[in-house]
């Protein structure tokens, strides 16, 4: 179990962990949008795509095969000869269970700790109509992309500043999860599709944000990007059912 908890929290676990979530997504937002109105995407995978189209990585297929490629041997290398740990195929299976298992309770935990924040508010959640292919798509997109973002991406990014400008580790630690959780909950209620500004949702966000980057601290990226993806997945099943 030691073992396991070690390899599967390291990047290259996590990279390979995070392919096939890459892959499912991309698939599913081009088959629901084919025959649609208008084309949806993830909001975090929208932002990413004008970033790379700022740098003149245009069109969503080839730049995203370039970064997955990119990101793939930057990953390899940092896991150098001697510390990364021999592929074992199995550890994936349970990284799914073990992601499962935590989406289930994911919303529970959030919802308890929000109570206690505001106890006689209800959180509210607003979907945008959107058909059930779209809504399952950006269910694995905000795993993937979301947490690409506001984790790894922002919080990181977070941490390295307010170290660099001499703050304690934990100091650190606790304003950049703090402050990439507030953006994370603010980024729901932007643009078109965004869902109308509600406390209630706006702080169970907020709560959510802060549980997804202790998991990512704990468990690594790809356990923490599955479990948003399966947390949202449920969520919109539950509501269709």
């Amino acid at each position: 179990m030691r073992h396991y908890l070690e390899t599967t929290r390291g990047p290259w676990y996590s990279y390979l962990a995070a392919l096939p979530l890459l892959a499912l997504y991309q698939a599913l937002i081009y088959l629901a949008n084919a025959g649609q109105p208008r084309a949806v995407v993830n909001g975090a995978d929208a932002l990413l795509q004008a970033l790379l189209g700022a740098i003149g990585a245009h069109g969503w297929l080839g730049s995203w095969l370039a970064l997955a490629a990119i990101a793939g041997f930057l990953t390899y290398r940092a896991d150098t000869a001697g510390r990364r740990p021999p592929l074992r195929t199995g550890y994936f299976g349970a990284m799914l269970l073990e992601s499962a298992a935590y989406a289930l309770l994911f919303g529970t935990v959030v919802a308890f700790l929000t109570s206690l924040l505001l106890p006689r508010l209800p959180v509210l959640m607003q979907a945008a109509s959107l058909s059930l292919g779209q809504k399952v798509a950006g269910c694995l997109g905000a795993g993937l992309y979301e947490e690409l973002v506001f984790r790894v991406g922002m919080t990181g990014g977070l941490i390295w500043l307010l170290r660099a400008a001499r703050w304690a580790p934990g100091a650190a630690a606790a304003g950049a999860v703090l402050l990439s959780s507030l953006i994370f909950s603010l980024f729901h209620y932007l643009g078109p599709l965004g869902d109308p500004f509600e406390v209630g949702s706006f702080t169970f966000r907020f709560v959510a944000g802060v549980v997804l980057a202790v998991l990512f601290a704990v468990r690594g990226f790809g356990v923490a990007a599955w479990t948003h993806a399966l947390y949202d997945l449920f969520l919109t099943l539950a509501g269709r059912a």
